[in-house]
């Protein structure tokens, strides 16, 4: 049920009607369980970030037609290192079994790799995440290109470099959302939701 009708409408008015927060991450050790088992680290971690927005209930939901409409299914995309050196996306639609996420992900990863032409993301139903990974900074601080004001609603989040120490990984996450659709308080809620389901899936792992 959504219950922001009034920031929506407060925050719509706004020429950049975006919220925008930077924290550090503090997840228990993923990096070394899946390299272990020849899983790229990411992959586990964009896994966690796409569930945890599922999970936060304000991170469900999109403006479609001007209205907040919740979703029914999830597609995630994120960024990939393709030809020349220059950026491209990849997209699959998201499962919350990991076996039958991990193979969308390589899959589409090699297509993206090599794809001759940017690979945009058609956004009529704006069922997406958008995440990306700088993984050679400790950024403090981000801003994503924005293509017209229903678009914000897509969440976007980057993740910078992982430290890894004391068994646990450190990295800058950050958030930006539709503000009238999140608060500051949903976004420390989703940090907390994609520390807590990295710590269950670990802990999952049979040694």
């Amino acid at each position: 049920m959504f219950t922001r009708q009034s920031q929506l409408d407060h925050y719509g008015a706004y020429d950049l009607p975006v919220v925008n927060v930077t924290a550090e991450c503090r997840c228990r050790d993923f990096v070394t369980p899946a390299k272990a088992r020849g899983w790229p680290p990411f992959a586990l971690l964009l896994y966690g970030i796409a569930r945890a927005t599922l999970e936060v209930e304000n991170f469900r939901f999109r403006i479609v037609d001007g209205a907040a409409t919740q979703l029914e299914r999830l597609t995630v995309g994120y960024t990939v290192i393709g030809v020349g050196d220059n950026l491209n996306f990849s997209s699959f639609p998201f499962d919350p079994e990991w076996p039958v996420f991990l193979e969308r992900y390589l899959a589409d990863r090699d297509i993206a790799r090599n794809a001759q032409e940017l690979r945009a993301a058609p956004l009529e139903s704006r069922d997406y995440i958008f995440v990306t990974c700088l993984p050679w900074l400790r950024f403090s601080s981000i801003q994503h290109p924005i293509g017209n004001l229903a678009d914000t609603s897509i969440p976007s989040i980057a993740v910078g470099r992982f430290d890894l120490a004391d068994g646990q990984v450190r990295f800058p996450m950050s958030v930006q959302a539709h503000h009238g659709l999140v608060d500051g308080l949903h976004i420390q809620r989703l940090f907390a939701q994609v520390e807590a389901g990295m710590a269950e899936l670990v802990a999952g792992f049979r040694p």
